[in-house]
């Protein structure tokens, strides 16, 4: 069992449950508190910080949870999940990581909470801005900044774009499948050029470059990524 489960089973033992429910029940409660961290996938999560945590609650029983727009909370380190990333969430659920890119735990910590800090006081670096339609409507935007830590080093993040959509849990199952194959259909080729753009993103302009896919089941995929337009 890893550390992560175990976690979540300390979580489930304090939740007063009806007599009729189940091992399998508990069971089931386990893989959503599970499947709600992994659907926060692939760095830090920090709009709508408030839906997370009241999710959360829901599922592992805790009391009420508080939001601080601006603070310095801890981090912790919640083991793997099933797909073998690193799970790291902060203690006012602001803040939730997924990474598989860990070699010192204890140091990652240290380093989440200096960038937790440094995007608090807006000390970082657009880099770069990709997003995803589904048949014509929002399905996935993502914000690669650039983070300078005190001792020099750079940590890259890729963080939740404003406006990206907030799944429940059965709209991200039928979402995920999707996803992975589109990713699968790009590193096979590029799809059909659809042209450049540019926009203004946090004041900068970006210039992007679009694509076009079709699943399977003629889900309708266009990908678009952009950079900074000095910098192209």
């Amino acid at each position: 069992m890893n550390k992560n489960i175990e976690k979540i089973d300390g979580y489930l033992k304090g939740v007063v449950l009806p007599e009729h429910m189940s091992y399998q029940h508990r069971q089931q409660l386990r893989r959503e508190v599970l499947g709600e961290i992994e659907r926060r996938q692939t760095m830090f999560v920090r709009k709508r910080a408030w839906k997370v945590a009241a999710v959360l609650a829901v599922l592992i029983g805790v009391g009420a949870i508080a939001v601080v727009g601006v603070n310095i909370s801890k981090i912790y380190y919640y083991g793997k999940n099933d797909d073998g990333h690193h799970i790291f969430i902060s203690d006012d659920h602001e803040t939730v990581v997924t990474t598989d890119e860990v070699t010192d735990v204890e140091q990652k910590v240290r380093d989440l909470e200096e960038i937790k800090l440094l995007r608090q006081q807006d000390k970082r670096e657009l880099l770069k801005v990709e997003e995803i339609l589904r048949d014509g409507t929002l399905a996935w935007k993502v914000h690669m900044y650039k983070y300078e830590l005190s001792d020099g080093r750079i940590e890259d993040m890729r963080e939740g774009g404003d406006g990206t959509p907030v799944y429940s849990q059965d709209q991200f199952k039928e979402f995920k499948p999707k996803l992975e194959e589109f990713r699968q259909l790009k590193k096979a080729g590029p799809g059909e050029d659809l042209g450049t753009y540019e926009e203004t993103v946090e004041g900068r302009v970006f210039s992007f470059k679009r694509e076009k896919y079709f699943l399977s089941d003629g889900t309708e995929v266009i990908w678009s990524v952009g950079w900074p337009k000095q910098d192209q």
